[in-house]
């Protein structure tokens, strides 16, 4: 039943995209027939000193069921500050609806009252549709924190911590005092086999007051009252990747029509993209894969055309306008401990080196006509000076013709017949579409790592290229020497980097001379008790207090996940 509605989603989009208002009809058809989404973000702390990490773990779920989503593949999460200003803007890359990342708190980031936003590109066909969470930040390291209220003794500041537990979940933990840098077992007991998706934080518990935090059993609070309305303009969701919409136009700022652009990476293999231009110059472009760079090259097919922009349209967002903001209030006796916390934090931060988190990067899928090409890695020939000669005497079925114009162009030969292409082919240097064959040809071959042909007809986009010779620099950056004024460059977001977060083994590692002042003890925001036996282990640090354990989630049915546990150490 969902493939069915998906099919007719997009079928619906592409029929109806071009128009500016949608019918009665069609606002049925979207209210009915196609799901909702509200978003849940898990967050370790709602207060956070400088040189601490923000970590948060992104839930997308259908509002209907509380399912998790697999309509949208991109989900945005902001951190706004009081005067309204973006700090950080993420955009995320989601699997089955979930995804998670992290921020630094900078030592140049004020004080003061901030709210993080989190929300996919179809949850803002509603008004403040959207998951908000006030946090605070302390930045200890400022003389004036204008940002915070200082009182001597403020009433109701201290939060009691009360132990949660979903009415299906028990978390049990071996014991409830331990020393320092033991071993922590937990044990999530269950009537039922564990099914679901979760996030685990252990964080040392602050006795500054702050934000109360949203929990996976009440977020769905955030979202009463809200009218989604198809009746003017339709956002359309992310459903294959990342969206990017643009407008090209004349330096005069007359619409060029009826042309195709092509949309390369430098670097990027996977994401070489020819899309066509409608008749006001408007277009389209769908990331579908992850960016290791966050630069793409846009150019017309006809690559004498130079006096033309391209813009690219701001991201959809929602409005902020409107968001209120309540200044933290701090104790003055609180200042020791205050000292006391960013003297250790600077003392974990100068062993960042020894307690990286390990980035998790996608290997790039490369051409999807990859296995058909053959490939000639230069190194293994006699090397040559110049690019005509290295065609010449190793680049079989391929060659470098003289044209009557004084310019070159490379062709190769098809694998079906002995003849040749008579038009050229195309030509693509470290994942960017090269259209004037003449700067291949005077590039230094000395600086080639392979030539690939691929000896077939190409359908790219509208276009039919007559073969392709995919080039491969030394160091892959896409040289200098390749770039023409017909290349527009422009600046897009790339999705966050996946991470596995530190967490020491002092049972198989040797970390005696390493200083453990960790007030985070453990963040896992793919928690998998499947994989994990019911089971759960991680160390205390050199730190002594009260340490709570939080865990959230949903289960493949939907039934949310929320408990909180308190441990000590002494």
């Amino acid at each position: 039943m969902i493939k069915k509605i998906f099919i007719l989603f997009i079928v619906y989009i592409a029929l109806t995209y071009t128009s500016n208002a949608q019918s009665i009809t069609d606002e049925i058809f979207l209210q009915n027939e196609v799901y909702k989404e509200q978003v849940y973000v898990h967050l370790n702390s709602s207060l956070l000193f400088s040189g601490e990490k923000l970590l948060y773990k992104f839930y997308c779920l259908k509002k209907e069921t509380n399912k998790l989503s697999d309509l949208s593949k991109i989900g945005w999460v902001i951190l706004v500050n009081s005067d309204k200003d973006e700090v950080f803007r993420h955009k995320l890359k989601l699997n089955q609806g979930q995804s998670y990342s992290d921020f630094f708190i900078p030592s140049n980031l004020p004080s003061g009252a901030y709210k993080i936003l989190a929300y996919s590109s179809w949850m803002l066909n509603a008004e403040k549709n959207y998951f908000q969470q006030d946090i605070h930040i302390l930045n200890p390291y400022q003389k004036e924190n204008k940002g915070l209220i200082l009182e001597e003794n403020p009433e109701d500041l201290l939060q009691t911590i009360k132990p949660e537990a979903s009415s299906n979940f028990k978390l049990k933990i071996n014991k409830n005092s331990f020393s320092h840098r033991e071993e922590v077992v937990l044990n999530l007991e269950t009537s039922t086999e564990i099914m679901g998706d979760f996030s685990i934080s252990v964080r040392r518990v602050d006795s500054l007051s702050k934000p109360k935090r949203i929990n996976s059993t009440n977020f769905r609070d955030l979202y009463q009252n809200i009218n989604w309305d198809f009746s003017d303009t339709l956002i359309l969701p992310e459903v294959r990747g990342s969206l990017i919409r643009g407008k090209i136009t004349d330096r005069d700022n007359q619409i060029l029509k009826s042309k195709s652009l092509i949309a390369s990476f430098p670097g990027e293999e996977s994401q070489v993209n020819i899309i066509s231009v409608d008749e006001n110059g408007n277009f389209n472009l769908t990331i579908s894969n992850d960016l290791a760079e966050d630069e793409v090259l846009l150019q017309l097919v006809d690559h004498k055309k130079q006096n033309f922009n391209v813009e690219l349209k701001q991201f959809i967002q929602p409005d902020i306008t409107q968001l209120d903001f309540k200044k933290p209030v701090i104790a003055g006796g609180f200042k020791e401990y205050i000292l006391e916390k960013s003297v250790n934090n600077q003392i974990e931060n100068a062993y960042s080196s020894t307690k990286a988190d390990s980035s998790i990067y996608t290997k790039d899928r490369g051409y999807f006509f990859k296995n058909e090409l053959l490939k000639f890695n230069l190194d293994d020939y006699k090397r040559f000076p110049d690019v005509t000669q290295t065609f010449i005497e190793i680049i079989e079925y391929g060659r470098v013709k003289s044209n009557k114009d004084g310019t070159h162009s490379i062709l190769v030969r098809n694998q079906n017949t002995n003849g040749e292409f008579t038009l050229p082919a195309l030509v693509i240097v470290d994942g960017v579409v090269i259209q004037n064959h003449d700067n291949l040809i005077s590039f230094d071959a000395q600086r080639i790592q392979s030539i690939g042909i691929l000896r077939s007809k190409f359908f790219f986009g509208p276009e039919i290229f007559q073969g392709v010779v995919v080039v491969e620099t030394k160091n892959g950056d896409f040289p200098l020497e390749f770039r023409e004024d017909s290349m527009k460059s422009n600046e897009v977001i790339v999705t966050q980097i996946t991470k596995k977060y530190y967490s020491p083994d002092y049972i198989n590692e040797n970390l005696e001379r390493i200083p453990d002042y960790r007030y985070q003890l453990v963040w896992n925001p793919e928690l998998n008790f499947r994989t994990e036996g019911n089971e759960f282990r991680f160390f205390t640090s050199d730190l002594e207090g009260s340490f709570e354990i939080n865990l959230e989630g949903f289960t493949k049915d939907g039934e949310a996940v929320s408990i909180t546990k308190t441990f000590w150490v002494e």
